[in-house]
């Protein structure tokens, strides 16, 4: 029989799967400690939560994952608004701007998949994109695109540059540390579980009662957080897919 809810713990963005792993440690100092059973997994959960503790501290100093996400996330926006005010375009009542419309339509047809894409490669077809822009100048001018195209350059510059930060070699031992430390941490996180439901199991189920309650209280508050997280991750990748073979460009 399972007393302990499940949750996907290599799910868990570093500094979440660290406040997870810290939260259980203190549910185990304070209501643990005297279960035979994993007191000497406590003192090694201790040790192994101060080690992700100075990982993640460490990782924070290049880890500009948080940083590029939202640049990104500006990029595509400012990529999106780019494709409305070319569609708006299309059905311009000035047949000149209709016309820029369109050739621009074709340019960014090329380019409807690009927010999608892996981030470096992204980052190089928007740089491609803007300088088939300003080969187009005249018409991006015409449909007053300028401050868009701006900000998708500003954006795209930011990602490249946060991005080279992020891959230095001070950087890739930090993220190898910091996966290597949340490893042990989830082992022996699964291990001292185990023992648990081994002492319900051979002491009885009311012998760890208060600290099962607590224990599932956060699996279930950081299931949430998973939930919620992977909900956004589905409206951002719903709110980039085309509208139209497209991308509803043309009028």
């Amino acid at each position: 029989m399972k007393y302990i809810s499940q949750i996907a713990v290599k799910k868990l963005r570093n500094k979440l799967h660290f406040e997870f792993m810290r939260s259980i440690l203190q549910l185990l100092i304070a209501l643990g400690t005297d279960i035979s059973y994993i007191a000497g997994l406590i003192r090694k959960f201790t040790d192994q939560v101060n080690d992700e503790d100075q990982a993640l501290d460490q990782l924070k100093r290049y880890g500009a994952t948080e940083d590029i996400h939202n640049e990104d996330g500006r990029r595509d926006n400012a990529f999106r608004r780019i494709c409305d005010l070319i569609r708006a375009g299309c059905r311009h009542f000035d047949e000149k701007k209709r016309a820029a419309a369109g050739r621009l339509g074709a340019i960014v047809k090329e380019y409807k998949g690009t927010p999608k894409l892996p981030l470096p490669e992204e980052s190089a077809a928007i740089h491609n994109l803007l300088q088939k822009f300003e080969a187009a100048r005249a018409d991006v001018d015409l449909l007053g695109l300028g401050e868009w195209i701006n900000e998708l350059k500003d954006a795209n510059d930011r990602v490249r540059s946060l991005m080279t930060d992020r891959e230095s070699e001070a950087a890739s031992k930090a993220q190898y540390k910091m996966k290597t430390v949340r490893a042990e941490t989830d082992r022996l996180y699964a291990e001292i579980l185990t023992c648990l439901e081994a002492a319900a199991i051979i002491e009885g189920a009311d012998t760890c009662r208060q600290l099962f309650d607590e224990i599932n209280i956060r699996i279930d508050e950081y299931n949430n957080l998973l939930a919620r997280e992977k909900g956004w991750r589905n409206s951002r990748k719903s709110d980039l897919e085309p509208d139209g073979e497209d991308a509803g460009i043309t009028g």
